[in-house]
């Protein structure tokens, strides 16, 4: 599926990432392995050090942190948000949904329009698409697209082919209506749902409950150990699905927006690990400085925050002083591919910050 959406700018961004910092050196015990194959997999992979949250923080929590400290910054006021949607893969509760949540947390007006959309690692695209179609189709100026993740909830930490890539993060990204009809968003989508079990988490859900049997923990034949509650990744067919989908994914939409590819400035990426994303930016031949890949190495792969991680991280100290023509690509669990052409920037903020734990949704300024 191919769209346009025009008269749509995003006016910047904020992420948070936990305080808690765990290195890949410490964990090396936890895991079945010789310390010798983990960490040359760890070289391969880009393990380093990744932000897992405490017990005590939400996916929400993490989200209305973020609202409260841009409020602080006076980048948006609480009273004046008229609409936000939430993406996310874990949920405060069963019911109601994250974005309820988050309503209650940050006491916005009654009116306001608030939407929970459950999506994986494509989910900052897809809130991009639709929060654009709403904001398009609305009489407000602006809206929030919420990415929130706690995807580290679902790993073994004796999984070594999940749990090091595992990171917690949110972001929240202010999209405006603009008059320029040169600020246009293309997209491309495709999914795979045959292959969908190539990344799945099996238990858990209405066609097998949680249960005492699906927590038994057993050793896979990787020599892993995992439970059925736990997500578990074909790597093989992931990779391969990736190498296969995405480059003519990104030819398609370039030639569907009759963009030249060498013109795109950068290639923002979902971030699932280093050795994907080398071989990933070598297919669709762009040179490695336009394809940034170290978000796993410091943060770990927060699903659908990766992308605005991304931007924060790599993009913080030039993106608001000029623009940029970007193409933002992501692929993963459905199996799912989703891509979008924009033109990024100047962003009135763009920032990074810590989350301090323990379910704090109050930002306080350290002292000086």
């Amino acid at each position: 599926m191919n769209a346009t959406i025009s008269g749509i700018k995003i006016r910047g961004i904020c992420a948070a990432v936990p305080s808690a910092i765990y290195k890949f050196e410490d964990e090396l015990k936890n895991f079945p392995f010789s310390e010798k194959s983990s960490r040359r997999l760890a070289r391969v992979m880009g393990f380093n050090e990744h932000r897992i949250t405490d017990k005590g923080t939400t996916p929400c929590d993490l989200a209305s942190y973020i609202i409260d400290y841009m409020e602080y910054k006076r980048y948006i006021s609480k009273k004046c948000v008229k609409a936000y949607i939430v993406v996310a893969q874990m949920a405060d509760h069963p019911v109601p949904g994250n974005s309820k949540v988050i309503h209650g947390q940050c006491l916005f007006q009654h009116d306001v329009f608030c939407l929970d959309i459950y999506e994986n690692c494509i989910g900052f695209i897809t809130g991009l698409y639709i929060a654009s179609g709403i904001l398009k189709n609305s009489s407000f100026d602006e809206i929030l697209l919420i990415t929130t993740d706690a995807g580290s909830c679902y790993a073994n930490k004796s999984d070594r082919n999940i749990y090091p890539l595992c990171g917690d993060a949110a972001a929240v990204t202010v999209l405006k209506k603009t008059d320029n009809q040169d600020d246009i968003l293309h997209f491309a989508f495709k999914f795979q749902g045959e292959n969908r079990d190539a990344l799945i988490t099996p238990a858990g859900g209405m066609r097998l409950p949680h249960s005492a049997e699906t927590a038994k923990i057993f050793k896979d034949k990787m020599g892993n150990f995992r439970c059925l509650d736990n997500l578990h990744m074909d790597g093989t067919a992931v990779f391969q699905f990736v190498m296969k989908e995405v480059p003519p994914l990104i030819d398609e939409l370039c030639n569907y927006a009759q963009i030249d590819k060498k013109s795109i400035d950068y290639y923002l990426s979902h971030q699932p690990n280093r050795f994907m994303l080398q071989k990933l930016s070598q297919l669709i031949n762009v040179p490695q400085e336009k394809f940034f890949n170290n978000i796993v190495e410091h943060f770990g792969n927060s699903s659908c925050v990766t992308i605005p991680l991304n931007i924060v991280y790599n993009l913080n100290n030039i993106i608001k002083e000029d623009s940029f023509s970007v193409c933002y690509s992501a692929f993963g669990a459905g199996l799912s591919l989703a891509s979008c052409l924009d033109t990024l920037g100047p962003l009135d903020f763009c920032d990074l910050i810590e989350h301090p734990g323990n379910g704090s949704t109050i930002y306080k300024p350290k002292e000086v």
